[in-house]
């Protein structure tokens, strides 16, 4: 979900001015709130709220899977491409078993349906970490 929030916060500082009368000194003081990195002195935080104003939910994408059309077999270099990896990521990949894979030879080829498992198995939503 995301939230719209309002904060309002009351801050409260006291410094020392020079100035000739209590005028001169409130116009050195809105000058230096004119600056856009103002120093005044340390401010001190004396309340704060927060209010909810709206939410919505998240929508997060739904994980995208090589469409079905195609040859049933992908070289690890199609492969790669359709997941949108580099090939020594997903060469790694299948060396570690994260990624099932047909041996054909001496070449490796990835079938479509391993693929969809692969991202739908390993599509995470939120700030969960492992």
């Amino acid at each position: 979900m995301r939230y719209k929030v309002v904060v309002t916060r009351v801050q409260v500082v006291e410094r020392w001015i020079k100035a000739t009368d209590e005028e001169d000194a409130a116009r050195k003081i809105r000058e230096e709130f004119e600056k856009p990195y103002a120093y005044v002195g340390h401010w001190e935080t004396k309340a704060s709220e927060v209010e909810i104003v709206d939410a919505a939910p998240t929508v997060l994408p739904s994980p995208s899977v090589p469409d079905e059309s195609g040859a049933v077999l992908l070289s690890l270099r199609d492969a790669a491409s359709a997941l949108g990896v580099p090939y020594s990521a997903l060469y790694k990949l299948t060396n570690q078993g994260a990624i099932q894979y047909t041996a054909i030879g001496s070449r490796r080829y990835i079938p479509r349906v391993a693929l969809a498992d692969f991202v739908l198995a390993n599509t995470r939503s939120g700030w969960a970490r492992d």
